[in-house]
């Protein structure tokens, strides 16, 4: 037994959202952007210790018992993407951690699984499971080249690895629906 939510997704008509269904989508965006607010929330706390050397200031993300310790990965400058590839100037307000972008990134996919792509207006292109699916593969890419310089410098982040885990399976699901809307319009045909 399910229990249906008025909730529209692109791959469902309101009434067949499932509670399953939201936890498999929605939970993951929601744990994604309390992920990103706490990596940003850690970065801060690492980039600002020297203003205050008498706080002591160990992330619970740093795990010796395991080697863990994401708030080594934060300082790393790939962990402000823009930046790293020359996209925005080192040092300008733009030059964001890469927390504000998954922050976005989650917030965009939260809103697109919640309301649906039936949208109108201005902003509704983003809704569209293409456009969808760009902005996944995005994500994705910089999953795998950020996984990537977990491995080569040998460091576990595990913040990092979840964040990585949540894009892989959100992507999984964007070429999902993008096939599916594709099969759809071939069978209308």
């Amino acid at each position: 037994t399910s229990f249906n939510l008025p909730i529209q997704h692109s791959n469902a008509s309101p009434s067949a959202m499932t509670i399953s269904s939201f936890f498999n989508n929605g939970f993951l965006s929601v744990l994604g952007i309390l992920l990103s607010a706490y990596s940003i929330y850690v970065e801060y706390r690492v980039e600002h210790k020297a203003e205050n050397p008498d706080d002591v200031f160990t992330a619970l993300c740093d795990i010796e018992a395991i080697g863990a310790s994401c708030s080594t990965v934060f300082s790393l400058p790939e962990a402000k993407m823009l930046s790293f590839f020359g996209l925005v100037p080192h040092g300008s307000i733009l030059d964001i951690p890469n927390g504000y972008l998954g922050i976005a990134f989650y917030a965009l996919s939260l809103t697109r699984y919640v309301t649906g792509i039936q949208r109108s207006g201005l902003l509704s292109h983003l809704f569209y499971p293409t456009v969808n699916l760009i902005i996944t593969t995005l994500a994705f890419s910089s999953s795998i080249f950020l996984a990537r310089k977990l491995y080569i410098i040998q460091e576990v982040c595990v913040v990092c690895i979840t964040t990585h885990i949540i894009n892989t399976t959100i992507f999984y699901r964007s070429i999902q629906e993008a096939l599916s809307v594709s099969e759809g319009k071939i069978k209308r045909q």
